[in-house]
């Protein structure tokens, strides 16, 4: 089986124009979505896209909910790329839990075929509270890590401006799985978020405690960002206001989709 849990570590730092940090454990769920359809079967309080305490729910993820998700996957990879690896997809993500699910990234891992290592990351970002979706195509090296750097093109955090660019570094998930990014602006690094995580074997056993021991665990993320968000607003970190997606494509025409490899 290709699905696991990852467990571990989120920490933000924030070093301009105020300095600020916090961090706090994290669990996210790897699913192979050729694995997806056996992944809860016989797990009690667990469903696939059907009512219970914790649940796959198709609608909270990229592209049309009617269409099956690996195939509206490889269409956004297309879409931006011109072409798309045909092996497994793999993502790694929150699951909805009590009703509720919070994704601030959900990262698509995809692979050629008959290979072990990823071929690029199709990084979904959602923002809050505004509900919107863009999505990144990051390209892999030949051991499925990538150290690159893009232009943002989606307004996410009021406290980071569009006009910066994201330096992103990335293991390929394994036994141990890092993601690092950073934003900057200027030749200035304003804030960097880093993920690491340990791999642990998807098992009954373990969903099931997640969801009973962990049952805040789909809250304590959007509470941590409000809650950071205050702090920074009264450290009086500049706040740049919302603009739609449309809006920030009048003013900001889209940009070349695929990150460069920093070789």
């Amino acid at each position: 089986m290709f699905s696991a849990i990852y467990q571990g570590e989120l920490r933000h730092r924030r070093f301009h124009p105020k300095a600020h940090a916090f961090s706090y454990d994290s669990t996210l769920f790897y699913l192979d979505l050729d694995e997806l359809p056996h992944l809860f079967k016989g797990v009690k309080g667990w469903s696939l896209n059907g009512k219970a305490r914790g649940q796959f729910c198709r609608s909270d993820y990229l592209g049309d909910p009617h269409t099956e998700l690996k195939e509206a996957v490889r269409a956004e990879v297309v879409r931006q790329l011109g072409r798309c690896p045909q092996g497994a997809v793999r993502m790694l993500t929150n699951l909805r839990m009590w009703g509720f699910c919070f994704n601030p990234v959900t990262l698509y891992y995809l692979f050629e075929p008959n290979s072990e290592k990823p071929a690029l990351i199709l990084a979904q970002v959602n923002n809050t509270p505004w509900n919107e979706r863009h999505s990144y195509v990051v390209p892999c090296d030949c051991n499925g890590k990538t150290r690159t750097e893009f232009p943002k093109q989606f307004h996410v955090s009021p406290f980071n401006p569009l006009d910066m660019h994201y330096h992103w570094v990335s293991t390929a998930p394994d036994e141990h799985l890092l993601v690092h990014m950073e934003n900057h602006r200027d030749g200035i690094c304003h804030m960097d978020a880093t993920l690491t995580l340990e791999r642990q074997a998807w098992s009954a056993e373990q969903l099931q405690r997640i969801l009973w021991r962990q049952p805040w665990l789909t809250l304590k993320v959007p509470v941590m960002i409000y809650w950071q968000a205050l702090k920074l607003f009264l450290k009086g970190v500049p706040f740049y206001p919302h603009r739609s997606l449309r809006d920030e494509e009048k003013h900001n025409p889209p940009l070349p989709a695929v990150a460069q490899r920093d070789d």
